[in-house]
């Protein structure tokens, strides 16, 4: 374009210095050639460069367009990371929620066990000081006062009065021991008690009991009557003489009527007669009654126990026969028949409340001193 402007001005001086012979509308041919030229130069150049301008804003277009989808995606995945961390973030909180009340609980279940260990540790500091503030007094005191309790339950129970009367002993012997003044209506107690028992009547139960175990295990061994056994006679040879078959016929027409009749002396009581198998049923039934007599005797049912005996005396005297062991026996069971089964058992109980007492007021002047 500068070319051509160049070009324009080169032909205008050139026409200024022209002599004007003519008017001034009037142009050349050439003049005219040049003109279109130009022209012609200038469009190409004003098309070149819209094509260039063009070119420049399809360019800067695809660049926007390019950079705002780029955008989008690029805000889109911006969007969706941080979604994905708020919800992190909120299962996060959550979880974080959940371990806040777990170590609350957690709190509240270490301070209970805290306050139970705490009074465990004061119930055990207090049983020590209560431990330690126990002298030997206390230690004989609650000896003496066991043994009186045992010898209540073993007058009681078993009727026992020698036991009893021991045990009572023993617990003077700790209470002399201890020389207090204070103990003395305890002793007067048991000073009475003692005397009761022994003025009472005392019967050895366990004794007795063993005693008609004994019998009823001899009592197996006794022999009972059996009913006679017959055996067939034995038939003369035939080869025999007649004398001696009729000797043999006399003979078993002899023992024949003998059997008809039997002899007794007259302080022989009648006796049955049983057949050996019977023995065993006998010897049951004996054991039995006499074990029924132990039963009676711990119950203490004195009626009870007389009437299983006699039944024992008369099952011994029908059904054995008289002899030693027979006689040792039924003496036996009368000695024992006629014991007083429940004697009467004088009261016991009163040093054991005294002792009581006595402990209690201890405990008090104790705890008042404190």
């Amino acid at each position: 374009m500068s070319e051509t402007q160049n070009d324009n001005k080169d032909v205008a001086v050139a026409a200024d210095d022209t002599p004007t012979t003519s008017t001034p509308s009037q142009k050349t041919p050439a003049a005219k050639s040049k003109s279109g030229k130009a022209g012609a130069v200038a469009t190409l150049a004003l098309l070149v460069s819209l094509s260039a301008l063009a070119g420049a804003a399809w360019l800067y277009y695809q660049l926007i367009y390019l950079n705002q989808q780029q955008s989008a995606q690029f805000l889109s995945d911006i969007t969706a990371q941080v979604q994905g961390l708020d919800q992190r973030s909120q299962s996060s909180a959550t979880a974080l929620d959940r371990q806040r009340e777990r170590l609350t609980e957690l709190d509240s279940a270490l301070d209970q066990q805290r306050a139970v260990v705490q009074r465990q540790i004061q119930q055990l500091s207090d049983k020590v000081q209560s431990v330690s503030s126990v002298d030997r007094n206390d230690w004989l005191l609650a000896e003496a006062e066991y043994l009186l309790r045992l010898a209540n339950q073993r007058l009681q129970l078993s009727g026992d009065s020698r036991a009893a009367a021991q045990l009572l002993a023993s617990a003077d012997t700790i209470l002399r021991e201890l020389d207090d003044p204070a103990l003395y209506p305890v002793r007067e107690a048991l000073a009475a008690e003692l005397a009761a028992l022994q003025g009472s009547s005392s019967f050895d139960l366990e004794g007795a009991y063993l005693q008609l175990q004994g019998l009823a295990d001899a009592a197996e061994s006794l022999a009972v009557y059996e009913a006679p056994s017959y055996q067939a006679e034995p038939q003369p040879a035939r080869d025999a003489s007649w004398q001696e078959g009729l000797k043999a016929g006399f003979e078993r027409a002899w023992a024949k009527l003998r059997s008809y009749v039997r002899i007794r002396q007259h302080d022989e009581k009648f006796k049955a007669e049983l057949a050996p198998e019977q023995a065993t049923a006998l010897r049951a039934s004996l054991r039995m009654m006499l074990e029924q007599a132990q039963l009676a005797l711990l119950a203490e049912r004195p009626a009870l126990y007389r009437r299983s005996l006699d039944k024992a005396l008369a099952w011994l005297e029908r059904y054995y026969p008289l002899n030693d062991g027979s006689q040792a026996l039924a003496a036996s069971l009368e000695e024992l028949r006629a014991a007083e089964i429940r004697a009467e058992r004088p009261d016991i109980s009163a040093s054991l409340r005294a002792l009581k007492d006595y402990s209690k007021t201890r405990r008090w002047q104790r705890e008042v001193g404190q």
